[in-house]
């Protein structure tokens, strides 16, 4: 089941990643996403497996951002790729039926190559972000709704996200929100992601 909160971590907000994290799962986030462009295979799999044993305390998930081999080798609970990220159904293939496989979306005419064994989409980005400065051209709501009604599959709404997007992303039939900064540089972590599940529910 796909939780109606994601969190992405920020390896650039001034919260070290394990306190961002913890303070999303304590605010309502149903899913840790593990992303960092910068770091070495070998840092990354040892953060990977000290986030890996923090959210074990409070029975939230890890999803690792596009790095395939290190999710295997850590027993991640999952993977999220992007569009240029490998092929969704040889990952498949390696990872068997059991672990999480997400694919990120940009555009309608991505959804006819999402091969099966593909999960959810993350699909956005909905507004312009700094978090992800090479972001492709924002979609809006109109456009994550155009997209939600070409797929079965469960859809994240990603890129700038904030409370006032529940609404909308909601009634589009989206699965959820997956946020970063909204988190990460909030003064208070918990309770901006608390506030975000409050937008969700009450929508």
């Amino acid at each position: 089941m796909i939780p109606p909160l994601c969190f992405i971590t920020d390896p650039g907000a001034p919260e070290p990643v394990i306190a961002q994290a913890l303070a999303a799962a304590q605010g309502g986030a149903g899913w840790i996403q593990l992303r960092d462009k910068t770091l070495s295979d070998p840092d990354f799999a040892t953060l990977a497996r000290e986030l890996m044993v923090a959210l074990a305390s409070v029975g939230v998930p890890l999803i690792v951002n596009d790095r395939v081999e290190v999710a295997i080798d850590v027993g991640a609970a999952g993977l999220h790729i992007g569009q240029g990220d490998g092929d969704p159904a040889e990952i498949r293939r390696r990872f068997g039926p059991d672990m999480i496989l997400g694919l990120s979306i940009e555009t309608e005419a991505q959804i006819a190559a999402v091969p099966e064994g593909v999960d959810y989409l993350g699909v956005g980005p909905i507004h312009a972000t700094g978090s992800k400065p090479d972001h492709a051209a924002p979609i809006g709501h109109a456009g994550f709704a155009a997209i939600r009604a070409r797929t079965d599959l469960p859809c994240l709404a990603i890129g700038g996200i904030t409370t006032s997007d529940a609404a909308a992303i909601r009634t589009a039939g989206g699965a959820g929100l997956a946020v970063i900064s909204a988190i990460s540089r909030a003064p208070d972590m918990v309770r901006a992601a608390r506030d975000l599940r409050t937008a969700w529910s009450s929508t």
